[in-house]
């Protein structure tokens, strides 16, 4: 019997820095957001209650998130790992990180489709005029 999620799930790809509190860490890319923490593949298991802290050292090394593991499951020779955010307000600041990476991702791409070099700002208000409506919104 498959359990129901509370959350909606969105996919993402953002690369983050996964550090038990143990002291082992390793960089990782989140599989999907929601509204109560994130999903990445780890290479060992960690067991449910773990706590855990994520960050986003591409975007800026002080953005941190801390959970607890809800959810451990074999998949593919990985271990897909299923974290609860600690503190509400983590999931809004997450979702900016993603809206961000998607900008440079965006920012990058025009400059190799069309040879056009844009500023951080010039990139963020061309993907929000064109992308910001369709970007997936967290809970629904």
């Amino acid at each position: 019997m498959s359990e129901k999620r509370q959350f909606v799930r969105h996919p993402s790809s953002i690369p983050v820095e996964v550090r038990l509190l143990a002291g082992a860490s390793e960089s990782v890319c989140i599989s999907d957001i929601s509204m109560g923490g994130l999903a990445f593949a780890f290479h060992w298991p960690i067991a449910k209650g773990v706590r855990v802290q994520v960050s986003v050292p591409s975007v800026a090394e002080h953005i941190c998130f801390s959970g607890r593991v809800v959810r451990c499951e074999g998949k593919g020779g990985n271990w897909l790992i299923g974290m609860a955010f600690e503190h509400e307000q983590d999931v809004f600041l997450m979702r900016m990180v993603q809206q961000i990476c998607h900008i440079e991702e965006y920012r990058t791409s025009v400059l190799e489709k069309e040879g056009r070099s844009l500023s951080s700002n010039e990139a963020a208000a061309e993907w929000i005029d064109c992308h910001a409506a369709h970007f997936p919104r967290c809970g629904m």
